[in-house]
């Protein structure tokens, strides 16, 4: 049974290493996509900017501003459209932070945020596993894995010590008995 479990426990911990050396990459995957996203954006608040000059605001929330106090429907809609498109960019400029500046678990709590869950299923139709060369990612990927395997095991691990304390228990017990006796 001894066996049994020890092979058990290191097809495990080789799967969860396998899978968190996926985090490294997928971390680039996800940061080659914002970039592109980031980019397009760019481009677009850079135009929104020029109209912004051209028209004498100093920036674009200025002119945002202006654009939602105005009596016409279309034009407030554009204004709230234009104000969306600028959060989207300054949540790209923080996102392409922590992946470029965060540690490898800044970078998979940034990533598996429930809140960019789509983002993460887009970026996963393209993703191959593959293993990472940076040490660091590597070892970060050992740590995690060990981490993981321990909080599974742990349980385990705790019904088998108190079983264990019990036998020991009952040992004593039976052969407190029988000195005893003799």
């Amino acid at each position: 049974m001894k066996v049994l479990f020890n092979l058990v426990d290191k097809f495990l911990f080789a799967v969860l290493l396998i899978a968190a050396m996926q985090i490294p990459i997928l971390a680039d995957h996800y940061r080659q996509y914002l970039s592109g996203y980031y980019d397009a954006t760019q481009r677009t608040i850079e135009e929104y900017q020029a109209l912004a000059n051209q028209f004498g605001y100093s920036n674009v929330a200025q002119m945002i501003a202006a654009l939602e106090q105005n009596d016409v429907a279309l034009v407030r809609e554009d204004a709230r459209n234009k104000a969306r498109t600028l959060e989207t960019f300054h949540n790209l400029q923080y996102g392409l932070n922590v992946l470029n500046q965060g540690n490898y678990f800044k970078q998979a709590w940034y990533m598996f945020d429930p809140k960019r869950f789509t983002t993460l299923k887009r970026v996963g139709e393209n993703f191959a596993p593959s293993l990472p060369l940076a040490p660091s990612a590597v070892l970060y990927s050992l740590l995690l894995a060990l981490f993981i395997n321990v909080f599974i095991w742990s349980p385990l691990w705790c019904v088998r010590g108190v079983r264990r304390i019990r036998q020991r228990r009952r040992e004593a017990r039976s052969q407190g008995k029988t000195h005893l006796h003799t």
